[in-house]
């Protein structure tokens, strides 16, 4: 990852809510421990019932959140998914499908663990929304 393009990932980071709390360093830290990728409109980011071996952060887009096939949350940028399977050692409790082109941060698990491990105010980050999120998934 170049420089420029380290910074335009923390500049796309800073803007999201959820990473109000992390410094510049620490958004650094996740964006050379990441890797950047873009998906198609219609693309199954996430399979319900599989392992976790990967996180993702959205920088821009749309995609629906569905339960059993059926959608219980639309999520846009900012959003983290996927880290609930991650930090629970569980299979994945939703599925994930962009509605938008998608362009995000793709962390895989061994990064993901470092990250919460060296990171606190990541941790915090990435996991803000897991009881909530698991809550919501739970009752679909």
């Amino acid at each position: 990852m170049t420089r420029s393009d380290a910074r335009e990932i923390i500049a796309a980071l800073q803007e999201q809510p959820v990473f109000k709390d992390c410094s510049k360093a620490d958004l650094e830290d996740l964006a050379n421990h990441s890797n950047r990728t873009s998906i198609p409109k219609n693309w199954p980011l996430i399979h319900q019932e599989t392992p976790a071996d990967a996180c993702y952060v959205i920088l821009s887009g749309d995609a629906d959140v569905l339960v059993k096939g059926e959608k219980v949350a639309s999520i846009t940028a900012g959003a983290v998914v996927g880290e609930a399977g991650l930090a629970g050692h569980k299979l994945r409790n939703a599925s994930v499908t962009s509605t938008t082109p998608l362009d995000l941060l793709h962390i895989d698990g061994e990064q993901f663990q470092q990250l919460i491990q060296r990171r606190p105010a990541l941790k915090a980050a990435f996991l803000s929304r897991t009881a909530h999120a698991a809550e919501a998934t739970a009752d679909a």
